[in-house]
């Protein structure tokens, strides 16, 4: 049967206006037909769906970095460590004669966190919340500096030509090559075996450069109410570090380890934050750009024999290669789901990390023809619809899921190439916050008037259309969605997998394997998770993954 690829003049109608809304309005319901056309909405029959684990995932210069430790009631317990180059902000530095860091220099290293300025008092005090931070703010875990030994590639050193890989598990690499103790040893143990991400603004005071604070007039004083602000920064990562050690292993490294930033990544290959649970802590686990992060190390030197000492600085920026190390412990009930390869779950448990995904075939997988599509899709491309809408909906169950740690966002990918779907392409909706830009597309949580999570919810106008009014078989073949969870909507790379795994051929007629090779670096980013109700017939069947198309049907 002969197809025009003809978009349904209605569909287009609909999605201008509900770009402008966000709310997932009940489409087709309120639809009244003429004496041309019949409204009607189609419930897809054949819907499958199942869990699969990731395992160990490329972790290796994303752009957010997870650190701390992370107890989900659901998944269980993650602990996240990282490491990172480092790079001199200026290259071939003059760092003057008579090098030396006194009782007054410091060496400290300062990493922002995500916050939201609320408030500013008279005196120019801000206050701040914190984001992108879970778990309790309270507790506290063992954080340890090193300097790491191992040189993270930038390129495979077997094949030149192909970017280097790292991932999640491949700390050992590291912590077999450490090369200096602990680091940050202040006696104030929130910067180490008792750190916690504090929320309180950090202030530097104006000083003579001998360790006295000045007053508005350039007076030393010791009323705290007099002194001068220097700088005021976000609330972040604060730590004093070991400053002979900078003095050995910076200041006074040759003048070749120093001439580019090439050169010192190969002298000093890094830092490693390693991260130990303390006992009877839950932790917390916030989520970082570590990229502007620094280190300042403070020194005295002279810029010739006869001149005086002076006051100095020299910053080396958190850059270059960096890799993050996920372990979890994950919960019993939770490790069963993912021992278990059903070919259609009850529920799909999403977590990012090293955590799991969800794969969908839309129309199920029988085809009697062996023509390579499913009879589903078969019989619905026979009716020549014109489709108006088609919605996706994800029931969330919530007599699982701890809504207070549950994912705001999922993802709804083209898992058979690794790409997005045609109806993220097309919409260009924005939002006051970029990570609910898309909204039309959606994924996005949705809660009842008690604030508990309902449903996610994706309109899938363009994709159904496509498959509808294709006229190539190709197209329609093994088709299969991925799910996952996402911390940016805007982000739609894939990252590697470890060890890829098989699934079950989508329409087994001439099928080879579907292998699975990679997953969405946004959900590789995001430590949380969610659950979702599968089409297993065990499910109510209210609140069974359901799909639903709204068409227009000629008289």
């Amino acid at each position: 049967m002969k197809r025009k690829k003809v978009l349904g003049f209605l569909g287009l109608m609909l999605l201008s206006l509900v770009s402008c809304d966000k709310d997932f309005n009940t489409v087709g319901a309120d639809l009244i037909g003429d004496g041309n056309y019949n409204f009607n909405r189609y419930p897809v029959q054949h819907l499958t769906a199942y869990t699969r684990a990731t395992g160990p995932v490329q972790t290796n210069n994303m752009p957010l970095n997870a650190l701390g430790v992370f107890e989900d009631p659901v998944f269980g317990t993650t602990k996240a460590s990282f490491v990172t180059q480092l790079e001199l902000n200026s290259t071939d530095p003059d760092l003057g004669i008579d090098i030396e860091i006194q009782a007054i220099d410091s060496v400290y290293l300062y990493v922002p966190y995500f916050s939201t300025l609320e408030d500013t008092d008279d005196s120019g005090n801000n206050t701040y919340s914190l984001d992108s931070i879970h778990g309790n703010l309270s507790d506290s875990f063992d954080l340890k500096i090193y300097e790491s030994g191992y040189l993270l590639r930038s390129y495979d050193a077997v094949n030149p030509s192909e970017i280097q890989r790292y991932y999640s598990d491949d700390k050992n690499l590291i912590e077999g090559n450490l090369v200096s103790t602990q680091l940050n040893t202040s006696t104030n143990t929130s910067q180490n075996n008792q750190f916690k991400f504090l929320g309180d603004e950090i202030v530097i005071y104006e000083t003579d450069g001998e360790g006295h604070f000045l007053d508005s007039d350039g007076n030393t004083t010791i009323d705290f109410s007099q002194r001068v602000v220097k700088e005021r920064m976000k609330p972040g990562m604060w730590l004093d570090l070991d400053k002979n050690h900078f003095l050995t292993r910076v200041l006074e490294a040759n003048s070749t380890d120093l001439f580019n930033n090439n050169n010192f990544k190969e002298y000093f290959r890094g830092l490693y934050f390693q991260v130990t649970p303390n006992s009877g802590a839950a932790g917390a686990l916030a989520k970082l750009d570590f990229s502007s992060g620094y280190i300042v190390i403070q020194y005295h030197s002279r810029a010739s024999a006869s001149a005086d000492l002076k006051k100095k600085s020299l910053k080396l920026n958190l850059s270059g290669n960096t890799v993050n190390f996920l372990d979890n412990t994950y919960n019993t009930n939770y490790q069963n789901v993912l021992n278990t390869a059903n070919s259609n779950d009850e529920m799909l448990y999403l977590k990012g990390g090293n955590g799991s995904v969800a794969f969908i075939d839309l129309f199920g997988t029988d085809d009697t023809d062996g023509n390579g599509v499913a009879d589903e899709l078969d019989e619905i491309r026979e009716h020549g619809w014109m489709v108006n809408d088609a919605v996706l909906t994800f029931t969330i169950a919530n007599d699982v899921i701890n809504f207070d740690e549950e994912a705001k966002r999922i993802y709804l990918y083209d898992a058979t190439n690794n790409t997005v779907l045609l109806d993220y392409t097309y919409d260009s909706t924005t939002a006051s916050d970029a990570k609910y830009n898309k909204y039309v597309f959606g994924g996005i949580l949705e809660v009842d008037d008690n604030d508990v999570g309902t449903v996610y919810k994706f309109r899938l106008l363009y994709y159904i259309n496509n498959l509808l009014q294709s006229e190539d078989i190709e197209d329609l073949k093994n088709i299969r969605l991925g799910l996952a969870v996402t911390e940016t909507i805007a982000n739609v790379a894939n990252y590697n997998l470890r060890n890829t795994f098989d699934l079950p051929v989508a329409i087994p007629s001439g099928s080879a394997d579907f292998t699975v090779e990679t997953v969405p670096l946004s959900s590789i980013m995001n430590p949380l998770g969610t659950v979702v109700y599968g089409n297993d017939p065990s499910v109510l069947e209210e609140n069974r993954l359901k799909l639903e198309i709204y068409y227009t049907e000629p008289n």
